[in-house]
């Protein structure tokens, strides 16, 4: 309350969003101020029959709601500074007002489970019909934006938008191997649609929120306070508002659907055998499988293949050639002709394999045990190009565009990505006087997801980078990626590139033709750089009190991670000036988390 002001007021230019690219700090108010409504209202239905050998069940579920946003800005932008010294500004826009819709994600379903003699199988189809619709938006004129009015964008205007109709069915078999209920096998298969709700749609929806840098004319030369200094200007090329760079800025892109769009969906595969060793203990192996399939991709068709040039770097890493790509000038400015559709399956796909053994133990008065090793890998393979935010179809991308090391190996080979294996022992344990004991044990391999923050804060010109190779940090890998300018030289330390030509005190500059912004390249091979693991050990003790028949108090204390492990988490991935963190031996790059250190966590809770 209080800080959005009336828009076009003295006010209102003067209270806009302040960052400072420096400090790291913002200031004054808040970017864009949001108002969001996005309720979901579910439906859900079902009913069984059984006889003696058969057991039916069917049901109907739905959901559907809106999912507006509205946003505003302070001055419809945010003035950037460098220690306090204006630098640009960043124009919005705002006002935006987005009205998608869910209009039905529809399923219905029937299953029955048929028993004969020491077979039981279960097979199910589900139908599901998922909609969603942009309905008619109207907003008014921003400080950079006329007034703009827009009709309804549904599967009706945009054929192949929504509106899917799709069967997944699902079949499950246990057989009883001996007849004696100890020993089981187990098999399944099953469909699975991707959950998805007004996302597709947004694709194509003109509301959306936007940005673009313009300068700031005749800025003052020293640091400003806190509101006291803002570009004056009622809009773009007025009072200190430089020139928008940008002829569509705000204008949703020149983009066509295929008219045969699917739904993304996966396909699951278990089996697996379950023993009982002992009364109470129980053995279990189990296999699980999932790939994906008709994964989003988006062409544009205005800036072909050929618009690329292959050039060749040195991997500063190991001395061999790298092969990069340089966007033609001729190619700069193009007006996008972006076409989305599904990807292939031969270049676009997710495959993760997992096999688990585990031991579960109910042991008289109330002991519980559980031991378990599982290896599992995913292998990834994104070899369509697939335009990122610049929407460019990147031939960068393909190196390690493949896992399974088939695609591109030209231009990056993968060995191969290995499986990680996961421990985990679980135990509770029933003492004396009520007290009972909880221990658990975990050595795990690291799953960092570092990669996609490197991505975020580094890659600025959203220039586009090999998602699956991002990915695979989920994988149990670190990276060693380059983020490549026009400026950018090899690494000071490193002995097998070459120095300036003119300067041999400098090393050469990488690549001088490159003018797309900047490429983020990756240097090794996922799968090579491992994460470490981390072993945590948790250990419990919980007291359970009865003051009355209606009250029930719980007593604990847990101490986490009792080795004080310091596991380091997160690390730098990004190649700086220096190779010798990354090269064979090296300590990596500079830690940003390690695992938190012991700690003791006392609790108490009341039910009554």
């Amino acid at each position: 309350p209080g800080v959005q002001k009336v828009p076009f007021t003295p006010e209102w230019y003067a209270n806009a969003s302040q960052l400072d690219v420096a400090l790291l700090t913002r200031s004054v108010a808040g970017a864009v101020n949001s108002y969001n409504v996005r309720d979901r209202y579910v439906l859900n239905g079902s009913g069984s029959y059984a006889t003696n050998s058969h057991t039916i069940k069917f049901g109907i579920q739905d959901s559907f709601g809106p999912d507006y946003v509205n946003n505003v800005a302070n001055g419809d932008a945010f003035y950037r500074f460098t220690n306090g010294v204006p630098l640009d500004i960043t124009a919005y826009n705002t006002p935006t007002v987005s009205k998608p819709r869910l209009k039905a994600d529809l399923g219905i379903y029937g299953m029955d489970t048929w028993r004969f003699k020491q077979l039981s199988l279960t097979a199910g189809l589900r139908w599901e019909y998922l909609a969603a619709t942009i309905e008619p938006e109207s907003a008014p004129a921003g400080r950079f934006v006329p007034a703009r009015s827009f009709d309804k964008v549904d599967c009706t205007t945009v054929k192949g938008l929504g509106c899917f109709k799709t069967w997944s069915p699902r079949i499950g078999a246990v057989y009883d191997l001996f007849g004696n209920h100890k020993t089981a096998l187990k098999a399944g298969f099953g469909k699975y649609n991707t959950p998805i709700t007004t996302s597709i749609t947004q694709n194509f929806n003109p509301m959306f929120l936007t940005t673009v840098n313009v300068p700031w004319i005749g800025a003052p030369t020293t640091a400003c306070q806190a509101r006291g200094c803002y570009p004056a200007g009622s809009g773009f090329s007025e009072g200190n508002v430089g020139a928008n760079p940008n002829p569509l800025f705000g204008i949703l892109q020149n983009r066509t659907l295929d008219p045969d769009f699917s739904r993304e969906y996966n396909l699951q595969y278990s089996a697996g055998v379950q023993h009982e060793l002992t009364r109470g203990v129980t053995l279990n192996f189990n296999w699980n499988r999932r790939t994906d399939y008709q994964q989003i991709l988006t062409l544009n068709n205005a800036v072909p293949a050929s618009a690329w040039t292959p050039y060749s770097i040195i991997n500063p890493l190991d001395g061999t050639p790298l092969t990069i790509y340089n966007l033609q000038l001729a190619y700069f400015g193009v007006k996008p002709q972006v076409y989305q559709t599904n990807g292939r399956h031969s270049t676009r796909s997710n495959t993760y394999n997992g096999f688990e053994t585990s031991v579960t133990a109910r042991l008289p008065r109330g002991t519980f045990m559980f031991g378990g090793w599982t290896i599992e890998r995913i292998v990834d393979r994104s070899c369509d190009m697939n335009a990122g935010s610049n929407l460019l179809n990147d031939p960068n991308s393909l190196r390690f565009c493949d896992w399974s090391g088939k695609l591109y190996q030209e231009l990056g080979r993968v060995p191969g990505i290995p499986y990680r294996n996961e421990f985990k022992l679980i135990t509770s344990v029933p003492l004396k006087w009520g007290f009972q004991m909880s221990a658990s044990l975990y050595a795990d391999p690291v799953y960092s997801t570092n990669f996609a923050t490197n991505l975020a804060t580094n890659n600025t010109t959203m220039v586009y980078s090999p998602t699956a190779y991002f990915s695979g940090q989920q994988s149990g890998f670190y990276a060693v990626n380059w983020n490549i300018t026009p400026a950018t030289r090899y690494p000071t330390d490193c002995s097998v590139c070459p120095q300036d030509a003119s300067n041999p005190n400098l090393k050469a500059i990488v690549d001088t033709g490159l003018r797309q912004g900047a490429e983020l390249i990756p240097l090794v091979a996922p799968g090579s750089r491992l994460t470490p693991r981390l072993n945590q050990l948790d250990i419990g003790l919980r007291r359970i009190f009865h003051p009355r028949e209606d009250i029930t108090l719980s007593a604990e204390g847990t101490v986490f991670n009792v080795i004080n492990a310091n596991t380091v988490l997160t690390e730098s991935e990004t190649l700086g000036i220096r190779v010798a963190p990354y090269l064979p031996g090296g300590i990596g790059g500079q830690p940003s988390a390690i695992a938190n250190p012991r700690m003791l966590r006392l609790s108490l809770q009341l039910k009554f």
